[in-house]
């Protein structure tokens, strides 16, 4: 095992041994009934997470960090910022090597659960959010998707309530310092990445730390074409 292989494994074995505090999951720890296709789903969501951040690691000039984990996004992909449908092949933009290289990746959501609908029942979850950041990495010829690593403030997905798994809420300040440990780690992986806060809660808790970032503005509820320009401004 390389040095680097060696980091990746050590950084997502840390965050695989966070316990999850109530009303959260831990997409590579929790296995949760009802909602994962069987208790594999860790194991798959956790070697997904491995290979996205191999050719990453310690090469990526941004890290760009959202505010949690979603349930359209990498509760069920095990990648940040990132959809089921693109790590499996199934997404009209990213195509899943641009993620990693090798096979697709592999679905671990159930087809019948929360908002189903047919798209959802074949493909698994899209999330807009995703599509938007990684459509504007895409964007330009200067970049590659591998000069990016996307993670999250808090990188697991709170949720409203156990009736309401899925659902989205904002990280409580415990949550945020929770997460704040493994984005230094990150950090520290990656020494000369600028860090580029996505959206108030990240911004403001890596302001609290004393953490050098950029800020840009979260494209959900309209702000897409604001998130573009910022993005555009800096990179």
């Amino acid at each position: 095992m390389s040095q680097k292989q060696q980091q990746i494994s050590e950084f997502v074995a840390g965050v695989q041994a966070y316990v999850s505090p109530v009303n959260v999951i831990n997409p590579w720890r929790d296995y949760v009934t009802g909602y994962d296709i069987g208790p594999e789903a860790v194991k798959i969501r956790s070697e997904h997470l491995v290979r996205y951040l191999e050719p990453r690691m310690s090469k990526a000039r941004y890290i760009f960090i959202a505010e949690a984990v979603g349930y359209q996004g990498a509760r069920f992909s095990g990648v940040p910022l990132t959809s089921e449908r693109m790590v499996t092949g199934n997404h009209s933009l990213v195509n899943h090597q641009m993620i990693f290289s090798g096979e697709p990746g592999v679905r671990t959501s159930l087809p019948n659960i929360a908002k189903p609908n047919r798209s959802q029942a074949l493909y698994g979850f899209a999330e807009p959010t995703a599509s938007i950041i990684w459509g504007e990495v895409l964007s330009s010829s200067t970049w590659k998707p591998t000069d990016f690593i996307f993670w999250n403030i808090y990188p697991f997905h709170p949720y409203q309530s156990a009736e309401n798994r899925m659902t989205n809420r904002t990280p409580t300040l415990a949550e945020l310092e929770d997460g704040v440990v493994f984005a230094r780690q990150l950090m520290q992986l990656n020494p000369d990445a600028q860090m580029v806060a996505i959206g108030r809660k990240s911004a403001d808790t890596l302001s609290s730390h004393l953490i050098k970032h950029h800020h840009v503005p979260h494209p959900a509820n309209g702000r897409a074409v604001q998130f573009q320009k910022a993005v555009r401004s800096i990179i």
